[in-house]
């Protein structure tokens, strides 16, 4: 059995660290997406409300439609980013081959195993070192393919929320100009 060497040791926890902060970097920016598009909704349905009659009359429900699109596509898609993750998508399953180990260090792996259970399999992976590499390989896969899945939901909130501003501009100017 080969030990890991210090310098691996350190290039994992390295690479582990980094895709723990970015992840909570996605998680921020999915709720500074969240809060601003509440913020603007909040502040623009009591105006909206109390001006309806000239919002209709100079047709800017359109431009406010757009908007209102805009922020709750916003708002839904950096909700689904902070949403927990279904833990079965995200773990290694001992069903798929039975020569595979699952992860003792992912803790979906082992919240619902019995203490007993959890101990006996914890001291058994640790004790072999291929199988301790062959866990932290998984669980820096699994960190990835979720921290892969936040930043397109990311990508994807931002290019909503830039498009809709420019689409609302857009036609708040069109609507304007030719009424």
């Amino acid at each position: 059995m080969e030990k890991l060497t210090k310098q691996t040791i350190n290039i994992i926890r390295t690479t582990q660290r980094n895709n723990i902060d970015l992840t909570q970097l996605a998680d921020n920016k999915a709720n500074v997406l969240l809060s601003l598009n509440a913020i603007m909704i909040t502040f623009l349905l009591p105006m909206i409300l109390s001006n309806i009659e000239v919002i209709i009359q100079g047709y800017l429900f359109i431009p406010l439609i757009i908007l209102s699109i805009t922020c709750f596509s916003t708002i839904y898609i950096s909700t689904i980013v902070l949403k927990p993750s279904n833990l079965d998508e995200y773990r290694a399953s001992p069903s798929n081959d039975p020569d595979t180990q699952f992860s003792p260090f992912f803790f979906g792996n082992f919240y619902k195993m019995e203490p007993d259970e959890f101990f006996d399999y914890m001291s058994e992976s640790v004790s072999n070192s291929e199988m301790v590499k062959s866990h932290l390989v998984q669980d820096l896969y699994y960190i990835g393919k979720r921290l892969g899945y936040k930043m397109d939901k990311i990508r994807l909130a931002f290019n909503i929320f830039l498009g809709g501003l420019f689409l609302t501009l857009f036609s708040t100017a069109i609507v304007i100009y030719f009424m």
